[in-house]
C-alpha cells in the first residue's frame, strides 16, 4: 500500500519505522473512517484493514500472518478507547492468484471469530461496484473531497499514520493516476489487478505499515494500499492499490461458502 487518499491506517530499523506511516496526511475527523480496521500480531501493528460484513475484513495479502488480531472502531492506536472492539482472526482466505513476487492479485479476506458490534465508530464499507453483497451497515466518510481535480483522475482519500501523528489515523486525499502514467512510473509492473493514485505535488502518500488499507472514492471502497515506491512521498511515483472492483465477485463466493 502506498500513495494515500483519506480513510484507513496504518521498511526495517529505526529510519524504516518512520516510513511506516502516511506521508503528508493530517488528522482524520474521529467517525470518518468507522470501516478501518488495525491488524496487530504479537501485539504489534502490522497492517490495516477494511470492514466490508459483520464478520468479515478485506486487507492485502503480503499481511498473512499467524494469529492475527483485528482492532475495529479504534482511532488512537496508543489508547484503550470506549468504542473499540478487538476480535481474533479464524480464517484467512487469499486470493489464489496472488504472487509475493510481483504484488498481483495482493487481496485477502479475514474471517472474525463473532459479528462485529455496528455503531457509530463501527460500519462496513461498500465496493465502488455493489454487485449482490449485503454490505450490511456501509455509511457515507464524513470528509469530502475537494472540488475539481485539475485535469488529473478523480479525487480519492486513504488513511494510514503519519510521521508527525503516530497515534491516531490520518487522512489525505490524491488523485486516481491514468493507467498509462502510472505504467510509465513503473515499467512492467503495473498489472490489470492494480491502479495507482498519487499527487504530483506534495506526493502525499500511504507506505508500507499501511498496507491493506482503503483507498475511497466518495462513499465507496475503490482500492486498498499494495506497493509502491521506496522511500514513500515521491511525487513521480504514485502509489500503487489493488483494484477492488475487479475482486467482488470473489469476496461475494468466498463470503456465502463461510
Amino acid at each position: 500500500m502506498r500513495k494515500l487518499m483519506g480513510v484507513l491506517v496504518l521498511m526495517a530499523a529505526a529510519c524504516a519505522e518512520e516510513q511506516d506511516k502516511l506521508v503528508h496526511g493530517g488528522p482524520c475527523e474521529r467517525t470518518s473512517h468507522p470501516y478501518q480496521a488495525a491488524l496487530y500480531t504479537s501485539g504489534h501493528l502490522l497492517c490495516g484493514g477494511v470492514l466490508i460484513h459483520p464478520l468479515w475484513v478485506l486487507t492485502a495479502a503480503i499481511c498473512r500472518k499467524p494469529k492475527l488480531q483485528v482492532y475495529l472502531g479504534k482511532h488512537n492506536l496508543r489508547q484503550t478507547e470506549s468504542s473499540q472492539e478487538k476480535t481474533p482472526v479464524v480464517r484467512t482466505v487469499t486470493h489464489p492468484g496472488y504472487d509475493a513476487a510481483t504484488h498481483d492479485q495482493d487481496i485477502m479476506l479475514l474471517r472474525l471469530a463473532r459479528p462485529a458490534n455496528l455503531s457509530e465508530s463501527i460500519q462496513t464499507a461498500r465496493p465502488t461496484t455493489a454487485a449482490a453483497i449485503s454490505w450490511a451497515g456501509a455509511r457515507r466518510p464524513t470528509v469530502r473531497p475537494e472540488a475539481g481535480d485539475r485535469g488529473r483522475g478523480q479525487r480519492v482519500w486513504a488513511t494510514g499514520r503519519h510521521g508527525d501523528f503516530p497515534d491516531t489515523i490520518q487522512c489525505a486525499y490524491i488523485h486516481l493516476v491514468p493507467r498509462e502514467e502510472c505504467e510509465r512510473a513503473y515499467p512492467g509492473q503495473i498489472t490489470q489487478s492494480m491502479l495507482c493514485a498519487g499527487d504530483e505535488k506534495y506526493g502525499t502518500d500511504s507506505c508500507q505499515g499501511d498496507s491493506g488499507g482503503p483507498l475511497v472514492c466518495g462513499d465507496r471502497l475503490r482500492g486498498l494500499v499494495s506497493w509502491g515506491n521506496i522511500p514513500c512521498g515521491s511525487k513521480e511515483k504514485p502509489g500503487v492499490y489493488t483494484d477492488v472492483c475487479r475482486y467482488v465477485n470473489w469476496i461475494q463466493r468466498t463470503i456465502q461458502a463461510k
